[in-house]
């Protein structure tokens, strides 16, 4: 990767100090380069640090809570110090979720020491220049830990800078529990302008924090990466209004399709048929998202797969939390089904879910589904990632599918009684009209969705038109107030 340490100007690492508890944790840092941007890593794997502090960096979200909240304070105050050393002066500072919350303590510190300020008014500039985006109300999404544990690592840190350490713990503390303290709270208190990543999921936030704010800007994705070179130029002539043959269209995805099916014979062994319609259901694995919908009625999914006329493939991928065991024992339970009912010729699960694998699974995949708990999708991703290649979705509508006119571009499951309404859609209106073909054998109907699914999901949801609405909608209005 091009990745390299970053160098003081005489050519030794640069290193940044943070005070922790009673003691000094020095962290060095890398970049990454892609183009003209570059990303920054935090590392404290530096010799000069206690065993325990070399490994703070070593792994994502551990199951260890106080280790959790040392990798935030790395993270929020280490990364300020960093930009600093840089010779970074932000306008604005965006909070990607709260686990970047402690920023605004060193965002503040900053301008006490170069600007002179007391704390009260450096912190309220601090507040007054950040913004935050919330992407879950899924409580494990949302740290919270307990305010002994804040005060004791962030104490010495608030007496060397002058500023009291009862302040950030009363504008973290959760409502009626001043004993706990919640890095979303301290986002939320910290920001002047708060973000939800889809329209549902900032109605529902209202619900969870009702004196918070928070604008729907609606997640997008990073189309050059997630779609298919042989979709691009087809996707820009349909966007233009440009007439694109259905033969032309059901050979790009057939291709991709053959090319899906190969890697799944490569790894698993397993043969799928090309021409047999096929959903994949293929995500992070946790409750909420429930995989295990698909399978509530046996008996009625095995008559619908292995209808002879008209028999549908399932494939399966996803990885869990390495804290969540209850999704762990999902993935057994998912094996466990499909081995015990003898669904190995219809359902198939593809291991070692990765970037690279998600992008063959968006790219040949007939159908995408997501089943979530009403409410409970903040946005959800993958479906924009399937859809930017034709794939049709067959959703309970959240998160981003509640701005589409879904029924137009997939099929909607209720999201009551949610597995009868997957069977009845599936058996009754998925399968008929993929089948429903012309003499060359082309589902015109369906292939009508799928450039409609093209048109939309590329306008409407990808990365470029997420960032414009930050640039809109959060950064200036800030910088309008600051001017």
């Amino acid at each position: 990767l091009p990745i390299q340490p970053v160098l003081n100007p005489d050519g030794t690492e640069l290193h940044i100090k943070l005070y922790v508890s009673n003691r000094i944790i020095k962290v060095r840092v890398w970049q990454y380069k892609e183009g003209s941007v570059s990303v920054y890593l935090l590392d404290t794997d530096v010799p000069d640090n206690q065993d325990l502090d070399r490994r703070l960096t070593l792994s994502l979200y551990p199951t260890h809570n106080e280790w959790r909240i040392q990798q935030e304070i790395v993270l929020g105050l280490g990364g300020v110090k960093l930009l600093n050393r840089l010779g970074v002066v932000p306008s604005v500072y965006h909070l990607n979720e709260g686990h970047s919350a402690f920023a605004i303590l060193e965002i503040a510190h900053q301008h006490m020491k170069h600007n002179a300020m007391a704390f009260p008014e450096a912190l309220a500039y601090a507040c007054d220049h950040t913004v935050f985006t919330n992407h879950t109300l899924i409580p494990s999404g949302n740290d919270v830990f307990n305010s002994d544990v804040v005060r004791r690592l962030l104490g010495e840190y608030a007496e060397h800078l002058g500023f009291p350490v009862e302040q950030i713990i009363g504008m973290g503390a959760v409502p009626n529990q001043p004993e706990f303290f919640s890095m979303t709270h301290l986002a939320l208190k910290a920001s002047k302008l708060v973000s939800a990543v889809s329209k549902t999921h900032a109605q529902f936030a209202r619900v969870t924090w009702p004196d918070a704010v928070l604008t729907p800007i609606t997640n997008g994705v990073y189309v050059p990466y997630w779609q298919g070179a042989l979709w691009q130029g087809v996707s820009d002539e349909l966007s233009r209004g440009l007439e694109v043959e259905d033969a032309e269209v059901w050979r790009i995805h057939m291709q991709y399709k053959a090319e899906l099916f190969e890697y799944i014979r490569k790894i698993t062994g397993r043969v799928l048929h090309e021409r047999v319609l096929t959903l994949t259901w293929a995500r992070r694995i946790a409750a909420y998202k429930q995989p295990l919908l698909l399978f509530s009625d046996i008996a009625r999914l095995k008559s619908i797969v292995a209808n002879s006329a008209q028999p549908v493939q399932i494939v399966l991928a996803g990885k869990a939390h390495p804290a969540d065991s209850a999704a762990k024992g999902m993935i057994t339970e998912l094996l466990h089904l499909i081995q015990e009912h003898g669904l190995g010729e219809h359902v198939v699960f593809v291991p070692n879910y990765n970037l690279a694998v998600a992008r063959k699974l968006v790219a040949g995949s007939d159908v995408w589904l997501n089943t979530p708990i009403k409410g409970q999708e903040a946005c959800g991703t993958s479906g924009m990632k399937s859809a930017v290649n034709g794939g049709l979705q067959f959703a309970i509508s959240d998160g981003w599918t509640d701005e589409i006119d879904l029924p137009k571009l997939g099929f909607s499951i209720s999201p009551i009684d949610s597995a009868t309404s997957f069977y009845n859609l599936l058996e009754q209106s998925v399968v008929p009209l993929y089948y429903q073909t012309t003499s060359e054998g082309l589902p015109e109907a369906w292939i009508s969705r799928m450039r409609e699914t093209l048109i939309v999901v590329t306008r409407d949801f990808s990365s470029t038109r997420m960032v414009k609405q930050y640039i809109e909608r959060l950064y200036v209005p800030i910088l309008n107030d600051k001017n």
